[in-house]
């Protein structure tokens, strides 16, 4: 088969709402196994089908002009896979009620993307990923790294939380705490990414609310995308940069106001710089030695974290 430029998997039901879907379609799926090296694009809460699929075109958008490339020139040297899944509901006007909610299917999104990741790995061979998510889909990627935690054959290289839609006290190192700051210490292999912005009404009102209203997510916990985590027990692997004057939208580059397209233009072009995103005629991400996972011990170093200088 044939590899599409940019792949997608969806584990949606309906265009709009309806629960998680198990797995991808089998064309979909094939995606998967044609690819040694994946870039998970995940979008975030509220998002149906269709306004997932104008986000991820404006980060291809933004990308292809960052890095001047052409149209026939893939992004990312097309390693590139568009998730999409049902953190939003078919209830009308009040669909933005339904957050509470939407944490349980990020929950099952995650799980049954790291067993499609598996199969696709016992299948065709080991899997490096990347990921770049936004808002409920930091979470969701968080989900993902404590479900691969037995997974040998897949390696998670380097993260991306924008406007992250998760309490900073979830990833605290403490055994009453939760499982995720576990996941993140020990899955990802190199380092992760926190894009903020004190501006983001969404994350510092309606996303507070929302975890309140859910069982066991906290007292108007803080957004790890509201603002910089300076507690001194932030992972260590998490470079913080903020998007100054960004609203919670205002990072995929969709949106075509002049305020939010500059917004996601500086997030786009730290993603780029943070992943490394290769130059035309650079050698091919697929050609990248594989990154074994490190003991804790050797991650202590900090050696992946030189890219980029946290912000004050």
């Amino acid at each position: 088969m044939a590899l599409e430029p940019t792949a997608r998997l969806s584990f949606r039901q309906h265009a709009q709402g309806g629960e998680v879907k198990p797995e991808p379609s089998e064309p979909e799926y094939r995606q998967l196994t044609g690819r040694r090296h994946l870039l998970l694009l995940i979008h975030g809460y509220n998002n149906n089908l269709k306004v997932g699929e104008e986000a991820y075109r404006g980060f291809e958008a933004l990308q292809r002009e960052l890095a001047n490339l052409d149209d026939d020139t893939p992004v990312a040297g097309g390693r590139l896979i568009q998730v999409y899944w049902p953190g939003d509901a078919d209830w009308g006007i009040v669909s933005p009620l339904f957050y509470p909610w939407s944490i349980e299917r990020a929950r099952r999104t995650a799980v049954a993307l790291a067993a499609t990741l598996a199969r696709a790995a016992r299948e065709s061979g080991h899997k490096q990923l990347d990921i770049v998510a936004h808002s409920m889909g930091c979470r969701l990627t968080l989900e993902l790294l404590k479900a691969l935690r037995s997974k040998s054959d897949i390696t998670v290289g380097r993260v991306v939380l924008m406007a992250g839609a998760v309490p900073t006290f979830m990833l605290e190192p403490r055994p009453d705490r939760h499982e995720l700051r576990d996941a993140f210490d020990k899955v990802l292999s190199e380092a992760g990414l926190s894009l903020y912005s004190s501006s983001d009404l969404v994350l510092s009102v309606a996303f507070r609310l929302g975890q309140s209203a859910a069982t066991g997510e906290g007292f108007f916990p803080t957004a790890l995308g509201h603002e910089f985590w300076a507690d001194a027990v932030a992972p260590v692997k998490l470079t913080q940069q903020e998007n100054p004057n960004a609203g919670h939208s205002d990072y995929w580059g969709w949106k075509q106001k002049p305020q939010s397209l500059a917004c996601a233009r500086a997030a786009n072009a730290r993603v780029k710089e943070f992943l490394r995103f290769e130059r035309p005629g650079a050698r091919a991400p697929a050609e990248r030695d594989t990154v074994e996972r490190e003991t804790q011990d050797e991650r202590a170093t900090g050696a992946a974290r030189q890219t980029i200088e946290r912000a004050t």
